[in-house]
């Protein structure tokens, strides 16, 4: 029988159009009850549906699995959808796996998409909700148990890549009588966390990590290993003397400066590939004032230089992003004006990553009115991207060469991320970065760094800066939202004429790094998430 479950668009645009593409690797799987221990950076909630971040998303591959799956390349693979198909321009049919079964042995069907799909919008005090990734569905229908369609409010190309961020809870486990069903409490204490993923969760240690073991019924190909200890390492330099003295097994987030002696190490293998993370600065230019932008003297500005274009313009010159990518990440990272990595839709050849030229900053500073430059804090986390301190810290000086007195402000993600939050934002300029595998173009970062904030249209969730162009705005909706033979070249056009207003400064493009002792093997993943099930043993266990 037939139903329908209203869902309110919610807020930005993700993912490109991807066709129901090869299904996963069908390699057998070693047998054994061995142990991968792995060092993560960041730690991690199990609820998939709170806290839109990349370190809740790689736990959560674990436990649940999404309609649409991505591989290391972060090609869109089936999933618990076997394929789908646009039915017409709004509406996107897809045909669910069957036999698929939860770790508590319940069946999947489509009324555990539908209350997964209807539990986002409706989950409480969210920071970060992964309502983004349901931009423009209007209703959600029902067809049978093994057949689900959803309706747009707009055509969408992208919303199969946006599924591969929304991970399937059963809604036998996680419903309740609230709207959202379970709590993230009950998430995690283990009653709601139930799955159809390759791994079923025996203890969540909150801060501490987690352990997981293999779960018996997986649709897919079995795990390599039968147990999984995830344990938080947030210091770098812990987590790779916990390597090297064999406490664990994998690790995330090597720092750049360790990948050449790394690489000379018996003991160890190193493991790389170019990520899909954007790396930028945030221009506040939406507040009137702010507290840490001051004069020469420094006494605080009445005005907001950021919302000048001019100022931005500076701040883009004042950096060199080749030096930026050769020391403050120890050439592992690539230098770009771009919002997307090469080979992505929009990606542009003739937009090379420009020269830096302080003098020419300096003078547009003067023409803007501040000819003896001001003061302004650039605040970064120091625990989430790649080098990010450090990174910030050689931004500080690049802008101090070109008139600006830089101060640098780091804090842990923490308390960065609610801190840099519209509305209790202080800081004005930031550094920041997105993942844009779930687009693979130009339209996410369009829709949700660069488009006004709206979140009722679900545009501008990521837009922390406040620009707005309505003009832009227009360029963005209709380019996103293309089906056609010219998506490809609307996208591009648009995505140059972002970089012109500058809302956000682009800088390099990331690599994705992780090291793991002998005897194991490890796929990276573009998306950078490190995720269990691409590892392997090439040797018997210790």
């Amino acid at each position: 029988m037939r139903r329908s479950h209203p869902l309110a668009a919610a807020a930005l645009a993700l993912a490109l159009l991807a066709g129901a593409g090869p299904a996963r690797g069908q390699a057998p799987a070693p047998s054994g009850d061995a142990t991968l221990t792995m060092g993560v950076e960041a730690s991690f909630g199990v609820d998939p549906h709170f806290l839109f971040l990349g370190p809740n998303m790689a736990a959560s591959r674990h436990i649940y699995d999404s309609l649409v799956g991505r591989d290391e390349e972060s090609r869109f693979t089936p999933a618990l959808a076997e394929a789908w198909r646009a039915l017409d321009a709004q509406t996107w049919e897809f045909s669910l796996r069957r036999g698929v079964t939860f770790q508590d042995g319940s069946p999947f069907t489509a009324e555990d998409v539908a209350f997964s799909l209807a539990r986002i919008p409706a989950l409480p005090n969210n920071p970060g909700p992964y309502t983004s990734n349901l931009r423009t569905i209007s209703r959600v229908e029902v067809v049978d148990a093994h057949t689900i369609r959803l309706h747009t409010d707009q055509p969408n190309p992208t919303l199969p890549g946006q599924l591969t961020n929304v991970f399937i809870v059963s809604a036998r486990a996680a419903g309740g009588p609230d709207p959202w069903g379970a709590s993230t409490a009950e998430f995690a204490s283990g009653r709601a966390a139930i799955g159809t993923g390759p791994f079923r969760l025996e203890r969540f240690r909150g801060s501490e990590g987690m352990s997981l073991s293999r779960h018996a019924g997986y649709w897919g190909t079995p795990a390599a290993f039968a147990r999984v200890e995830m344990k938080v390492m947030g210091n770098d330099a812990a987590r790779l003397a916990a390597l090297l003295s064999g406490d664990v097994d994998l690790i995330e987030q090597v720092p750049p400066a360790d990948v050449a002696r790394l690489e000379k190490d018996a003991r160890v293998s190193v493991f790389k590939r170019n990520s899909d993370r954007i790396m930028y600065l945030i221009p506040h230019l939406g507040a009137g004032a702010l507290p840490l932008l001051a004069g020469p003297d420094g006494t605080p500005l009445p005005v907001n230089p950021m919302a000048d274009a001019r100022v931005r313009r500076a701040l883009s010159l004042a950096i060199d992003r080749e030096a930026l990518a050769a020391r403050g990440l120890d050439g592992q990272a690539i230098a770009t004006v771009q919002m997307v990595p090469e080979g992505f839709g929009g990606w542009n050849a003739d937009l090379p990553a420009p020269r830096p030229d302080p003098e020419a900053a300096r003078r547009l500073l003067a023409e803007a009115g501040f000819p003896q430059g001001f003061g302004l804090t650039i605040g970064c986390s120091n625990n989430r991207y790649t080098n990010d301190a450090r990174v910030c810290q050689a931004v500080g000086q690049m802008l101090t060469r070109a008139g600006f007195q830089a101060k640098v402000e780091t804090q842990p993600g923490t308390v960065f991320f609610p801190r840099t939050a519209v509305g209790r934002n202080d800081l004005p300029l930031m550094l920041f970065g997105l993942s844009l595998s779930s687009s693979r173009d130009a339209s996410y970062i369009l829709s949700t760094a660069v488009h006004t904030r709206d979140p009722a249209r679900g545009f501008g969730q990521g837009n922390r800066g406040q620009f707005s162009d309505a003009a832009l705005d227009a360029r963005i909706a209709g380019s996103i939202s293309r089906m056609d033979a010219g998506r490809e070249a609307a996208l591009r056009e648009t995505m140059r004429e972002a970089i012109a207003a500058l809302p956000i400064i682009p800088l390099y493009n990331q690599v994705t790094i992780t090291a793991a002792r002998r005897g194991i093997a490890y796929s990276p993943r573009m998306d950078e998430q490190l995720v269990a099930t691409h590892a392997r043993p090439t040797e018997p266990a210790r």
